[in-house]
């Protein structure tokens, strides 16, 4: 019998890019959630995620590993370590760059099950 409720890492496919990669660990479409969705995002040294915002979402990055540089709405930047926790409205550009020497590991959590990304 499946159980939808517990997520084993080693289950859940890893998209790799060339700046990291993304496992997606509860969404709506996998059925596990109607109401969120959680990822876990990698990001390469010296690497960043393309410029984007979520039209139907608001999202939270908690930095679980390493250093990264995220951009703030007003066009400035905040450094986020590891414990570290941003929170991005619905409808803002933002983006992520690894600025540490090591691996960056990043929790992101959107509060719709189905989240929409706009990217550059």
């Amino acid at each position: 019998m499946k159980n939808n409720n517990v997520i084993a890492n080693r289950s859940v496919e890893k998209i790799v890019t060339d700046w990291g990669s993304l496992q997606w660990l509860v969404t709506g479409a996998a059925g596990n959630s109607e109401n969120l969705t959680v990822g876990r995002v990698t990001f390469n040294v010296g690497k960043s995620n393309p410029r984007h915002y979520h039209p139907n979402c608001e999202e939270v990055l908690y930095v679980e590993s390493g250093t990264v540089e995220h951009t703030l709405p007003d066009g400035g930047s905040v450094v986020l370590e590891k414990g570290d926790c941003i929170v991005v409205p619905q409808g803002v550009w933002h983006q992520a760059t690894n600025i540490g020497d090591e691996e960056a590991v990043v929790v992101v959590t959107f509060n719709n099950a189905y989240r929409e990304t706009v990217g550059e």
